[in-house]
């Protein structure tokens, strides 16, 4: 691999992951949001397996990501869910999984309720109700703010376990 300036994972977490789920979480009943939110938490798994690594070989760097990632699993069961969300993002239809077993399989299962000027009369929520939701396989409904909340406290608590946080201008 050529000598290249990489993000380290506290970087691209400062600069990239914070401020889009903060974006998402102070508004959500943004699907879009929502959605790169779950993308860049699903990536940043990337980043911290690949930390340091400096070789080019695809199926050692894989080994690293889904190792990490199963462990980061472990830890807060949540990140699973945003693997899922992410691929189904970019997929829009996920095949039956190798490894593990999928909690939801197409990207029309993150959705929002439709709001109250927006659906047949006596259908819709009002807009406070009308959260980004991620309908898993099994039929639960979970609001995607939790699951985005609890991943990127798990993010922070890795990153940063004394704290303060730093700030975005690193």
């Amino acid at each position: 691999m050529r000598n290249v300036d990489r993000l380290t994972p506290v970087q691209f977490f400062v600069s990239t992951v914070r401020p889009t789920a903060a974006e998402f979480l102070s508004e959500v009943r943004d699907i879009r949001r929502g959605r790169l939110a779950a993308i860049v938490l699903h990536h940043m798994v990337d980043h911290a397996a690949l930390e340091g690594y400096s070789g080019n070989d695809r199926t050692e760097m894989q080994a690293k990501i889904d190792q990490l990632r199963k462990q980061l699993v472990e830890v807060c069961p949540d990140v699973a869910l945003i693997h899922d969300i992410a691929d189904a993002s970019k997929h829009a239809i996920l095949s039956v999984p190798k490894k593990a077993a999928r909690q939801l399989s197409t990207a029309g299962q993150v959705s929002r309720p439709p709001g109250i000027f927006a659906a047949p009369f006596g259908t819709a929520v009002f807009n406070e109700a009308s959260w980004v939701m991620a309908t898993l396989d099994n039929g639960t409904r979970r609001p995607l703010a939790g699951i985005v909340r609890q991943v990127l406290m798990m993010w922070e608590a890795k990153l940063f376990p004394v704290g303060p946080f730093p700030s975005q201008k690193q």
